[in-house]
């Protein structure tokens, strides 16, 4: 294999590094969001749902940082803007960069989300 290019696992893996984090930011916000309707029963199922995720993506996130360490890969910079993400990383010596408009972020969490779920039933 050459050092220089990336695999598209390695690329897999910063992609999820990068999302994941996004993930939780977006759950925290929504929980703390409906949390103002504590009366509500309904909001508390959904709440106690929204807060199984989350417990979920800690050990996938602990998963994707052991895979960049065997694969000698690390995340310099993540840039989030108004057109998406840019990623600048290190695989094994070489630099790379990575975007991801808006749009494809908002999919790939979406499926991220859907992956999730599926193991929580």
């Amino acid at each position: 294999m050459n050092p220089r290019v990336e695999t598209e696992e390695d690329i897999q893996v910063i992609k999820e590094y990068t999302l994941l984090p996004i993930l939780l930011d977006m759950l925290a916000r929504d929980i703390d969001e409906l949390k103002l309707y504590k009366d509500k029963l309904v909001y508390h199922h959904v709440i106690y749902y929204l807060q199984e995720v989350q417990n979920c993506i800690y050990p996938e996130l602990q998963t994707v940082r052991s895979r960049m360490k065997r694969q000698d890969i690390k995340v310099l910079t993540t840039e989030m803007n108004a057109l998406g993400i840019e990623v600048e990383y290190k695989v094994r010596g070489y630099i790379h960069h990575f975007r991801m408009l808006r749009s494809l972020v908002k999919a790939e969490l979406m499926t991220m989300l859907m992956n999730l779920r599926r193991r929580l039933q």
